[in-house]
């Protein structure tokens, strides 16, 4: 079994017009299939990171659309696994999003099996660095916000229709 890897960053414009960064951090060879994993944040950080995985036919080329793929990553004692999919608009593309809460070096792997009880799998190393991509203070200060908007809102309009109602008594 060889692997082989290499990094590239490219910009990916949706449907929605919405621009993204991705990095590849893995093109190669496992059994009878070629994979090439990008990621979203191009630089992983603490926090979700989103995994797209394209895997291809190795004799053929031709883009492998029914497949059951797992991403699991492993740092020291712990190990978390997401499932990777794809849609009827994308079906070439497998997206699986996980949530890293700590930094370092995290074993990476990614399962892809074609056939049951038959599974093939690639490892890479992945370093996360401390900078998470959403603030925890931030989502806190809005959920703040959010909810004094709607209790603020509900007792405005319990006073204002309550008053009304009294008065036509």
């Amino acid at each position: 079994m060889m692997v082989v890897v290499a990094i590239f960053s490219v910009s990916t414009i949706h449907a929605d017009g919405v621009e993204d960064e991705t990095k590849e951090v893995l093109r190669g060879a496992v059994d009878e299939y070629n994979l090439s994993v990008h990621m979203v944040p191009p630089e992983p950080k603490l926090g979700q990171v989103q995994f797209r995985i394209f895997p291809t036919d190795r004799t053929t080329g031709d883009p492998i659309e029914k497949a059951i793929m797992t991403v699991i990553i492993r740092h020291d004692e712990e190990a978390f696994q997401s499932r990777a999919v794809n849609t009827p608009s994308v079906p070439d593309m497998y997206v699986a999003n996980l949530t890293f809460e700590k930094e370092g070096t995290w074993q990476t792997e990614i399962k892809i099996s074609t056939l049951p009880g038959r599974e093939s799998s690639v490892y890479f190393p992945l370093i996360i660095i401390g900078d998470n991509t959403v603030s925890g203070t931030a989502a806190g200060v809005f959920f703040l916000f959010v909810f004094l908007v709607l209790v603020c809102g509900s007792v405005f309009l319990t006073l204002r229709y309550r008053k009304k109602q009294v008065i036509r008594q």
